[in-house]
């Protein structure tokens, strides 16, 4: 009897540790990065510390298993676990770009258009590398070629870019409706629908185009409030950004759309982006991201905003009202609504006197102003949305004005909806750009309210937030993204980018370097006064970025159990000198624990496959 339990004991004890053995394996990390210099950004208060800086990290699956020491983490290898040397490289969380727009600027990228578009879909032809003049006078040749190459009805569109050092918008977009006319566009194709691009927004129409635009929405167009096409456009082909209403729901097939889109995150990546927020502005592209999500090819996260001011009488409808609000936070990882932008953008109309009276009768009603008929519609749609419960995020704002009506209203419709001031600080409300606001003494309001703000710093860099303000006394600098002194209040600041970095030399750091140094493309700087650090702009680009899209407990920082998205730098971000910043490169983007970005001399080093679509597709990272 002794002898048999002895037996059986030591069955069921061999028996366990035959079974356990499966187990352990199984909670062994996929992957382990270690010797790295590691920022975690594990403190969320609304300040300048980047958290513990740790030496490894261990992901399973699409999270973070363990962060820690060299020693803590490779302790937790299995048999089946990868672990790689970073020789003490720089690794941080990945960067989450709160407001951008990749669907209207992937169509601006010859390496994406290239591979996706061939003459048989439709006519595609970029003017790039040269100087602006030069690309004007190179224009009327290249138009002839494409329309000859083009079959009947098939859309013509050549894109005039600002070239790898990002200059000459303003030349190219000045030529629209003078040197570039629609009567030229209408002569030398009066068969063929013809679109021109300047290298961000603008754009030249024919009337084929603008006839066809029109067609594709049919009985819909008279009942728009703001036509995709206004009455300029329809009279003299030049336009701002409808290229987006004619080029995703009427020259893209659906098909060549969806391909575009997927490849372009796969672009967008290789700048760092684990998250790129946007608006989706037409039916065409939310069914593009939709399908990409479904079939699991989204790269990268991109949370997104409601935005059709084409119909903001929509939000008057109780039933449409609710549908929109109750679709927050509905989606998938990789794609969800994370707000609306109900009734359309602010512009520039402020608070402060132009130095001149023509500047001063140049200046814009507000768009939420209560003297005019447009202005009240926007109030009652925005009033309605908010007493509703939705949350206000996505917004284009310039002027300062335009800010005090947003307030205001949100601030109403929450009290007559009941809402205590926690209850409306918890909506986490939003609005980007900070192009001409806030107002030093709206910032204590923002902070009591609890906004979050996004900031596109881009506007310094190309020079555009300095000629805003020439007209004005010397305090519109004050105006102009005051990061810090929002962080000297507590308010959370993100990082935009809200431009084509596509076919540039310009990356994600290059927005970095101009919220540190306030630096413009000549090297003159803007109220150096409102600069942050190195490290607070950090962390705007990661945490704060996570709690704009409201993702702050599984994505923004480096934690155990959060998102695995993180990135592996080829320099020192935090100890470089400052103007060196743009120089660094990402060395591999990984997110949800799948390396989405890899440039070949990590990809050898690792002994693994370089990968994304800047490498694959020649871009500048195929060379690193």
């Amino acid at each position: 009897m002794k002898f048999f339990s002895v037996r059986f004991f030591a069955f069921i004890f061999t028996l366990l540790l035959v079974l356990s053995a499966p187990l352990s394996a199984q909670q062994s990390p996929d992957t382990i990065l270690y010797n790295a210099k590691l920022v975690t950004m594990n403190d969320h208060g609304v300040n300048e510390n980047v958290g513990t800086v740790a030496q490894a990290i261990a992901i399973r699956g699409d999270a973070i298993q363990a962060v820690g020491s060299n020693n803590e983490i490779r302790a937790l290898a299995g048999p089946s676990t990868k672990s790689f040397d970073l020789k003490g490289r720089l690794i941080t969380p990945g960067f989450i770009a709160t407001h951008d727009h990749p669907q209207d600027w992937d169509p601006l990228n010859p390496y994406l258009v290239k591979k996706v578009v061939s003459d048989s879909d439709h006519i595609e032809r970029f003017l790039w590398e040269e100087p602006a003049e030069q690309k004007l006078q190179m224009f009327p040749k290249l138009l002839e070629e494409a329309v000859q190459t083009a079959k009947p009805g098939q859309w013509v569109r050549i894109s005039l870019l600002n070239g790898r050092d990002y200059r000459g918008q303003d030349t190219i977009t000045g030529a629209f409706g003078r040197r570039i006319s629609k009567q030229m566009l209408d002569m030398a194709a009066p068969n063929n629908p013809v679109i021109i691009r300047a290298g961000f927004t603008g754009l030249m129409l024919n009337q084929k185009a603008i006839d066809d635009t029109k067609k594709f929405y049919a009985r819909e167009w008279d009942q728009f409030i703001e036509p995709p096409l206004g009455q300029r456009e329809i009279q003299t082909g030049v336009g701002a950004v409808s290229y987006r209403y004619v080029e995703q729901e009427v020259m893209y097939s659906q098909q060549k759309l969806t391909e575009l889109y997927q490849l372009g995150l796969s672009w967008w990546a290789g700048y760092g982006l684990a998250v790129n927020a946007s608006n989706i502005y037409t039916g065409a592209a939310l069914t593009a991201y939709s399908t990409i999500d479904k079939n699991g090819k989204m790269a990268i996260r991109l949370p997104w905003t409601w935005y059709w001011p084409q119909r903001k009488d929509f939000f008057l409808d109780p039933y449409f009202r609710a549908a929109a609000i109750n679709m927050q936070d509905k989606g998938s990882d990789y794609f969800w609504m994370t707000g609306s932008n109900p009734v359309g953008n602010s512009n520039e109309c402020t608070t402060l006197q132009a130095n001149t009276p023509e500047a001063q009768a140049r200046m814009p009603a507000c768009h939420y102003s209560p003297d005019t008929e447009d202005g009240k519609l926007s109030r009652v749609g925005l009033y309605e949305f908010i007493r509703g419960g939705g949350r206000f995020a996505g917004s284009h704002t310039i002027g300062d004005k335009d800010i005090d009506h947003i307030m205001d209203i949100i601030e109403q419709a929450s009290k007559d909806a009941g809402m205590s001031v926690e209850q409306i600080r918890d909506k986490r409300h939003a609005w980007d750009h900070m192009e001409m606001n806030p107002r030093p003494d709206q910032i204590p309001r923002i902070k009591n309210l609890g906004f979050m703000l996004g900031g596109y710093d881009m506007v310094i860099y190309e020079g555009r937030a300095q000629r805003r303000i020439e007209n004005f006394p010397e305090e519109a600098a004050q105006f102009v993204l005051p990061r810090k002194s929002l962080m000297d209040a507590g308010v959370r600041t993100s990082v935009e980018i809200d431009r084509p970095l596509g076919y540039t030399d310009l990356t994600y750091f290059t927005v970095l370097h101009t919220g540190v140094t306030r630096k413009d493309q000549d090297g003159r700087i803007l109220n150096l006064k409102e600069a942050i650090s190195r490290q607070a702009m950090l962390k705007a680009a990661t945490l704060s970025g996570a709690f704009y899209i409201e993702r702050e407990n599984s994505q923004g920082s480096l934690e155990a159990g959060k998102l695995a998205d993180l990135i592996i730098l080829d320099r020192d971000y935090l100890t470089i000198p400052v103007d060196d910043i743009p120089n660094v490169r990402v060395l591999m983007n990984m997110v949800g624990g799948k390396i989405v970005h890899l440039v070949p001399s990590l990809a050898r080093e690792f002994g693994v496959s370089p990968t994304g679509a800047q490498v694959e597709l020649g871009g500048r990272p195929a060379q690193w």
